[in-house]
């Protein structure tokens, strides 16, 4: 479990890693910033965290964002570093993506997919990953197919023919590298899953992590493969479940998910969670080996 003696820690949502794989980089929900070194042991297995450093991101007039109770413009939810060093990193409240040249300099809107607006106000832009081509990839958590003016086209939005073929779908975008979308993409969702963050492997495949909350069974995680090829515009993204985990297990509100290409083979999976500033919940990090 993480903690600290800094007020404003807590709310642990998005999450990617350094280019070496051996720092994480988390968003909170009100706009901060938290990086710290990963300490493993002898057999690589995560032990803790040193050096963590902690500070605000700024908005697009450079000051940094403004504390607000109703999260309106500091609610971060994912981040994403590109291939020449760059991070995007998706709002809700006031649904956008912004492209940080350095995590702590001005930003530039870098896109607001078409569509997007129909979103709630708490459940837009929760994941979002670059692929190895340069595309990327985002996914909604709460904007469905079929609810009031959302998509369904496998375009830009509207209710064109694969509207009923998608129907509750929970609906996400394919954009380019200048932020330009591609067209719609659907995950058919599984139960009362969720989709929280996104990981692209190198070979194009993405992780998708999945949260649930029910008051019979508490938190509940999924972690799922989306196979490259079914990574394209108008697509179901069906995905193979690679891991589920409930309660007794160590399991909370998890939001953030990032990999890493694993010394043995396979990939380092970390995934994180979110305690919403609650007392009852925790920020765990949690790691993992996922087999090539």
């Amino acid at each position: 479990m993480l903690s600290s003696n800094v007020g404003a820690f807590g709310g642990l949502s998005g999450l990617t890693l350094s280019p070496m794989g051996d720092r994480i980089i988390a968003l909170t929900d009100q706009g901060d910033l938290f990086q710290a070194r990963l300490v493993h042991n002898k057999a690589g297995w995560l032990e803790g965290l040193s050096e963590p450093t902690f500070h605000r991101l700024r908005g697009a007039d450079g000051k940094h964002l403004t504390r607000r109770p109703d999260k309106r413009d500091q609610d971060a939810e994912a981040i994403g570093r590109l291939a020449d060093g760059s991070y995007l990193v998706s709002f809700e409240h006031r649904h956008r993506i912004m492209h940080y040249k350095t995590l702590t300099g001005r930003p530039t809107l870098f896109a607001m997919p078409p569509g997007l607006d129909q979103a709630p106000r708490n459940g837009g832009l929760e994941a979002l990953t670059a692929l190895p081509d340069g595309r990327i990839l985002v996914m909604t958590e709460k904007l469905r197919v079929g609810d009031s003016g959302s998509g369904g086209s496998g375009g830009s939005g509207g209710s064109g023919g694969n509207t009923k073929k998608n129907a509750g779908a929970y609906i996400g975008w394919l954009l380019d590298a200048n932020g330009k979308s591609l067209g719609e993409v659907y995950w058919p969702g599984l139960g009362i899953f969720r989709p929280t963050d996104l990981a692209a492997l190198p070979n194009g495949d993405v992780l998708l992590l999945q949260r649930r909350y029910s008051g019979a069974g508490g938190p509940g995680m999924r972690l799922s493969l989306i196979p490259a090829a079914r990574i394209k515009p108008g697509a179901q993204l069906l995905d193979i479940e690679l891991a589920q985990l409930s309660l007794p297990q160590a399991v909370d509100n998890f939001e953030g998910l990032a990999a890493f290409p694993a010394k043995a083979g396979g990939w380092t999976i970390y995934i994180l969670s979110d305690d919403n500033f609650n007392p009852l919940q925790r920020n765990l990090l949690l790691q993992f080996h996922l087999s090539e």
